[in-house]
């Protein structure tokens, strides 16, 4: 149950119908992994530990933070049992055909809700993986060139705000996963050039997380 005192530290989001007093207790609950360097990953785990998350693993990466809810536990290696975890990249040259990254916190056989955030060229990418795809074969459900190819980032100026609007949006959908987990896993991107989408991504999944052989 909540206190007196947490809920007037979250009542801004209490209030919201998919949160309420349950998805504050939900939250206060969760453990979330966060792993990437610069600004997106600060974002994410600042927007994170301020809505209360109870426990962040942080990798090396990630650096100082502001100051986070008195609530939030961060810690500098991930816990045995991360209810979400969340990895911020940076992408140079890119295969469309085979999309190439490391896997943060060796995350890519576990069987547990994934969001990553990508900086990619000309786009910003987040794909919030629950079920199928996993970080394993989430590139079968890419369209060609969807990933953005292996261009410039259009102009310096669009590059520091970018990189705050992935942190923030990553953040959102680990909020999402752990108030009400989705059916299916979404990617959403937005380009330098005002651009927009979001749809469902589904493939037939892999050894990972299909059960298969």
């Amino acid at each position: 149950m909540l206190t007196d005192a947490q809920v007037e530290r979250y009542s801004r989001q209490i209030i919201l119908p998919e949160v309420g007093g349950r998805g504050q207790e939900r939250l206060l609950g969760a453990r979330v992994a966060v792993a990437g360097a610069g600004p997106a990953a600060a974002a994410a785990a600042t927007l994170l530990g301020r809505a209360g998350v109870g426990t962040l693993d942080l990798s090396a990466g990630v650096g100082p933070l502001p100051e986070l809810s008195p609530d939030c536990r961060p810690s500098s290696s991930e816990g045995p049992a991360a209810d979400v975890a969340v990895g911020l990249l940076e992408l140079g040259a890119i295969d469309d055909g085979a999309p190439a990254h490391g896997a943060p916190f060796g995350l890519e056989a576990a069987k547990r809700p994934f969001v990553l955030g990508l900086f990619a060229g000309d786009r910003i990418l987040v794909a919030t993986l629950v079920g199928r795809p996993c970080m394993r074969c989430w590139g079968q459900a890419l369209a060609p060139g969807e990933l953005g190819g292996a261009r410039a980032v259009g102009g310096a100026g669009h590059a520091a705000p970018a990189r705050l609007v992935l942190g923030a949006l990553a953040a959102n959908e680990v909020l999402r996963i752990l108030l009400s987990p989705p059916v299916h896993g979404r990617l959403t991107t937005i380009g330098f050039d005002g651009s927009a989408t979001a749809r469902d991504l589904a493939t037939a999944g892999c050894s990972c997380c299909a059960g298969s052989p």
